[in-house]
């Protein structure tokens, strides 16, 4: 699988939360400590938007019932067993990339 382009680095600042669309899906791209990471943005409880949600170190929550999911792998710190989908992520040229990482 090919990475896909998602937006340029200087557009992902520490601490924020960007909604983007690729290949037909929407995912959350989030910075933590300087890392870029991309999960699912849909919670699959209510279909809350992941990426409008609050981001409180590696784990964001959906702003309809404060589910809380790790960015790094998808788990759900809240409640446990619940997941969602994660992405491989790679910064290179100035540009954020991501692909489905292989399950």
């Amino acid at each position: 699988m090919n990475f896909v382009d998602l937006l340029a680095s200087s557009e992902l600042t520490e601490g924020a939360r960007v909604v983007v669309r690729a290949e037909g899906r929407e995912l959350a791209v989030v910075r933590v400590d300087g890392i870029a990471y991309a999960i699912d943005n849909v919670c699959p409880h209510h279909h809350g938007e992941l990426g409008r949600g609050d981001l409180q170190g590696h784990h964001l929550y959906c702003p309809l019932h404060a589910w809380c999911f790790d960015v790094r792998d998808g788990k759900a710190f809240f409640p446990q067993g619940a997941r969602v989908e994660c992405f491989e992520v790679k910064e290179e040229g100035g540009r954020v990339l991501a692909r489905r990482m292989l399950k």
